[in-house]
């Protein structure tokens, strides 16, 4: 797959300067500059005095090129000159990275009569339909045919990451590298503004396994191989009712099926770990959750959201069963559960409550409050932002409350202002830190 996509996009080219030089097409650009500094004290929740303060700034320039050859066949770049650092200053850290980053590369052919037809291949941004419930939300290296007729609408692809993403790496993310993804999404509009969505997503992991003794670079380390499946159903519509308002209304369920290998090692020594356990267990997991936006027909610059989204949990560790749903790792930033915690949804009940005011045409508001359970008593948590465990003594993880600040001006100016803070459950009660307070500032301008 790695070459027959690199032939083909090379290929392309020729073909277009080629027929460029009989019809000549049209070439667009853009160019965005983007800032963004985040704040969070209290990473170890005061466990750790030196390791309780991070400070992340990003800075990145990101220029889009299309070419457009008879509206037929399009040639696409997005490239972003980055540079992006992360300090504990109590600690003396940093870390960074800069460099080029390629976050979309390729080319697009339109065709059809009956049936309207686009094929890709290349690296692509491929989005969910909803921010609430991101199936995935990453940019991903795929060969796709994507298909309209009528009111239907399906999405086919293969995808498996061919390169670097970064001028800055020099190796393909080990939990990335040698995955191979089967994606299939049918959609159907029911009626005027409703959506029921259908896919599928499977995963084949065809790196080589570790065994017991093996040695490797701690940052090359794969802790996990997996092949699983994810099948999934939504109902997304955008109602307009008379004299209630705009409903904005979300239905989700998924299930994870599959098997995987868990690699244990030791602290590493000189930059290299030993594998000195291994764990195989059947993956099966489900999850659902719902969300509800109503602008009032009078008040329609209020909007009151509510939402809830449940990860199973595995009861019993004995089984060798692994309940416990899990996220697909394409599913980008989890923002979407909190701008602090951002919690992956596994063994998670979250429910959402918050408001909306846009006060002005460019202008709005947004406070809303995360309340983060347990499904079932559990020492561990996926991939959430604090970096110590809970002490599965209770299932009460803690409460988060989000201030938003945003100002949106023609699609050209984009400046958000974030407060977050979160407050420990009892199941963090042994830790001294009560509460952890997060600033965010996030600052994008595009050039047309």
């Amino acid at each position: 797959m790695r070459r027959l996509i690199s032939y083909t996009i090379v290929s392309c080219f020729f073909y277009v300067s080629h027929a460029s030089a009989e019809v000549p097409g049209q070439l667009y650009s853009d160019t965005e500059i983007g800032i963004e500094f985040n704040a969070l004290d209290g990473l170890s929740l005061g466990d750790d005095s030196l390791n309780n303060k991070l400070v992340v700034h990003e800075r990145e320039i990101e220029f889009d090129l299309e070419y457009r050859h008879r509206d037929q066949l399009s040639l696409f770049f997005t490239g972003a000159l980055m540079d992006e650092s992360e300090i504990i200053k109590s600690a003396d850290l940093k870390t960074g990275r800069s460099g080029l980053e390629l976050r979309e590369i390729g080319i697009a052919y339109l065709f059809g009569d009956v049936i309207d037809a686009e094929f890709k291949i290349g690296r692509i941004e491929y989005e969910s339909m909803s921010h609430w419930w991101s199936l995935w939300d990453d940019e991903l290296d795929i060969v796709s045919l994507q298909l309209w007729y009528e009111d239907l609408e399906a999405f086919f692809s293969v995808a498996e990451q061919q390169a670097v993403e970064s001028t800055d790496e020099d190796f393909i993310d080990p939990e990335m590298d040698d995955i191979q993804r089967l994606i299939l999404s049918m959609s159907w509009e029911l009626l005027d503004g409703q959506i029921l969505n259908f896919y599928y997503l499977k995963q084949k992991d065809n790196s080589s396994p570790y065994r017991i003794g093996d040695s490797e670079e701690y940052m090359r380390v794969d802790e996990e191989d997996a092949d699983l499946t994810w099948k999934g159903i939504s109902y997304v519509a955008d109602l307009e009712l008379e004299l209630i308002g705009e409903i904005d209304l979300e239905l989700h369920y998924t299930e994870v099926s599959g098997r995987s290998t868990l690699y244990n090692y030791d602290d590493p020594v000189a930059g290299i770990v030993e594998i000195n356990e291994t764990e195989r267990e059947l993956i099966d997991g489900s999850s659902r959750g719902y969300l509800l936006r109503w602008t009032p027909y009078v008040y329609d610059q209020f909007s009151l959201v509510i939402a809830s989204a449940r990860g199973s949990g595995d009861a019993n560790l004995d089984d060798r069963v692994n309940r416990s749903y899990r996220q697909t790792g394409l599913q980008g930033d989890t923002e979407s559960y909190g701008e602090l915690f951002q919690p992956e949804l596994s063994n998670l009940r979250i429910n959402m409550f918050g408001l909306e005011w846009r006060f002005a045409e460019d202008m709005s508001i947004d406070l809303m409050h995360f309340d983060y359970k347990q499904e079932v008593l559990s020492e561990e948590i996926r991939h959430a932002s604090i970096e110590v465990d809970p002490s599965g003594t209770s299932r009460d993880l803690g409460r988060e409350l989000d201030l938003i600040l945003g100002i949106e001006h023609e699609e050209t100016l984009e400046l958000f202002f974030t407060y977050a803070k979160f407050r420990p459950g009892r199941a963090y009660a042994d830790y001294p830190e009560k509460n952890i307070d997060y600033v965010g500032f996030e600052f994008v301008y595009k050039f047309h």
